[in-house]
């Protein structure tokens, strides 16, 4: 049984790679693409909604923001059918 994948177009701000280096604090630091959302792919007409495909969200405990599973996909970043 194979599995649904992620469609759509390379994304042309990190090139497909998924991360772009961005400045903080004037040092460079690698980061999930915020234009493909860490997939590297835009235009997939089969992302999640919420989550646009990267199977992530915050949230946020205490002041502490941390990585979880997307709710409305359980992570998969498809759309639920």
């Amino acid at each position: 049984m194979s599995h649904e994948e992620l469609k759509g177009d390379c994304c042309p701000r990190c090139n497909g790679n998924k991360t772009v280096i961005a400045k903080v604090g004037g040092i460079g630091v690698e980061i999930d693409c915020p234009d493909c959302n860490g997939t590297g792919l835009v235009n997939s007409p089969n992302a999640c909604t919420e989550c646009k495909g990267s199977g992530t969200a915050i949230a946020n405990l205490g002041g502490l923001n941390i990585q979880v599973d997307c709710k409305h996909c359980s992570g998969s970043g498809l759309e639920p059918v």
